[in-house]
C-alpha cells in the first residue's frame, strides 16, 4: 500500500516499545498509528505485563515484524527499568520508544547509559494532588530529572503537552505535539449493532452510551447523578436506558452503588468489545463526562460515526470536541451534564452530527498522526 510513509531505509528501523500499561488509548494509538507502518521498514520488540490487553495488542499488530519481551502482570518500575536495560545491552536497537509517564521514566536511564535515542508518548495529563506533600515532591523532581534524559516528548494534543509544560517548564525544547487520530474506514463502514432488540427494549426507548473504563477520571458517578436527576424530572417522558459498554477499574463497586440508590433498571452493563463502532452507531446518544484526558479518541470516533455528543469541557477534550456539533457541559457538574442529556433527547440534532461526519473524517485521521510520527523517528534515528 502507497503511503505517506512509502520512503523505506536501506534496512529496519529496530524499535524497543516500552508499554506499562498497554489498555485504553495507548493500545488503540499503537494499533491505529503502527499499523500504518510499512511493515519491511521496522522491526519492533515490545516489553510489556504479561496481560491479557497485551495479547490483544500482540493481535493488533500482528501485521509488524513484532517480538514480545514479556514482564510479570503487574511489574515494578524497577522490573520495567531492568527489562529495557537487558534488551538494550543484549539487542541492537535504533530507538526507544515508552509510551506514557511510567514507562517513560522506567526506560529514560537504560536509554540514556546504552546512549539509543529516547521518544515518548505521553498518553496522560498531571495534576497537582500528585505532586502535594514532601512525597509528592521528590516524585516530581525524579520525574523531572527522568524526562531530561529523553530526547523528545510527544503529546498527543496541545491541552496535553501545555500541561506538561506547566509543571516541568524545562522540556520545553524538547517537546512537540503530534495530535491523535483514529482509523477513518473502520467506522464510517461499521455496520449498526441493533441494541434495542439485543436488550429487548422499545425502538423508541432512548440509548445512552457510556463507553470506556470504570476510573474516576471517566466521571461515571457524575453520569449517575444525572439520571438520578433526570428521574425526578416533570417535563421528560421519554424512556431512557445507559449502555454502559466496558471494563476495569471500579466497575464492581459502581454496580453496588447504582444498587443501593435503586438506579440499576436504568442501566446495563455489556462485556467489552473490540469493535465499538457497530455499538456507537446503535445508541441514539454518546456521553463523555470526563473530569480530564489527554486526547479523548471517543469523541473522534462519535462524531465520524455521525452520533450525538454529549461531551464535557475538560482538558483535552474540549480541544478535539471545539467547532463540532458536541453539546458541550461543565466538567464535573453533574446538573450540566442532566441539561445536556436532556436537551439530546427533547430536540432533533442528529442530522447536524450527520452532516460533520466527513468533515470529522477529515480533521481525526490517523494517517496524519502516523505520517508525522514516522517522519519524526527517521529523522531522531537518522
Amino acid at each position: 500500500m502507497e503511503t505517506k510513509h512509502s520512503s523505506k531505509p536501506a534496512r529496519p528501523i529496530r524499535v524497543l516499545l516500552v508499554v506499562r500499561w498497554p489498555v485504553g488509548g495507548i493500545r488503540t494509538f499503537m494499533r491505529y498509528v503502527f499499523s500504518l507502518f510499512p511493515a519491511e521498514a521496522y522491526c519492533f520488540t515490545l516489553i510489556a505485563p504479561d496481560q491479557a490487553e497485551t495479547r490483544v495488542l500482540l493481535q493488533d499488530l500482528a501485521g509488524l515484524d513484532i517480538a514480545y519481551s514479556p514482564v510479570s502482570e503487574n511489574p515494578s518500575s524497577f522490573e520495567l527499568g531492568w527489562a529495557t536495560f537487558r534488551q538494550l545491552v543484549t539487542g541492537t536497537f535504533d530507538l526507544v520508544h515508552s509510551q506514557g509517564f511510567t514507562s517513560g521514566v522506567c526506560a529514560a536511564l537504560p536509554a540514556s547509559l546504552t546512549r539509543v535515542p529516547h521518544l515518548m508518548t505521553s498518553h496522560d495529563v498531571l495534576g497537582k494532588r500528585q505532586f502535594q506533600g514532601r512525597l509528592g515532591f521528590i516524585k516530581r523532581i525524579g520525574m523531572e530529572m527522568a524526562f531530561l534524559l529523553i530526547n523528545t516528548i510527544q503529546s498527543v494534543s496541545h491541552d496535553a503537552q501545555a500541561n506538561l509544560l506547566e509543571f516541568f517548564p524545562l522540556l520545553r525544547d524538547r517537546c512537540l505535539v503530534i495530535p491523535n487520530g483514529i482509523e477513518v474506514s473502520r467506522f464510517q463502514q461499521a455496520e449498526r449493532r441493533n441494541l434495542h432488540e439485543e436488550l429487548q427494549v422499545n425502538d423508541d426507548c432512548f440509548l445512552i452510551g457510556f463507553l470506556g473504563r470504570f476510573m474516576s477520571q471517566k466521571g461515571f458517578v457524575h453520569l449517575v447523578d444525572a439520571v438520578a436527576q433526570l428521574l425526578q424530572s416533570q417535563t421528560l417522558h421519554k424512556k431512557y436506558l445507559v449502555v454502559a459498554l466496558g471494563e476495569g477499574g471500579f466497575i464492581r463497586e459502581e454496580k453496588a452503588a447504582l444498587q443501593e440508590r435503586g438506579l440499576d433498571a436504568y442501566f446495563c452493563f455489556l462485556p467489552f468489545t473490540p469493535n465499538v463502532a457497530s455499538v456507537i452507531k446503535g445508541l441514539d446518544l454518546v456521553v463523555m463526562p470526563s473530569l480530564w484526558e489527554a486526547c479523548g479518541l471517543l469523541a473522534m470516533e462519535t462524531l465520524i460515526c455521525g452520533m450525538p455528543l454529549v461531551a464535557s469541557n475538560c482538558i483535552g477534550l474540549r480541544e478535539v470536541v471545539q467547532d463540532t456539533p458536541t453539546v458541550v457541559v461543565q466538567a464535573g457538574d453533574s446538573n450540566s451534564l442532566a441539561d445536556g442529556i436532556r436537551f439530546c433527547m427533547e430536540h432533533d440534532i442528529r442530522q447536524k452530527f450527520m452532516e460533520y461526519a466527513p468533515i470529522a473524517a477529515k480533521r481525526y485521521d490517523v494517517e496524519k498522526t502516523s505520517s508525522a510520527l514516522y517522519a519524526l523517528i527517521k529523522n531522531i534515528v537518522h
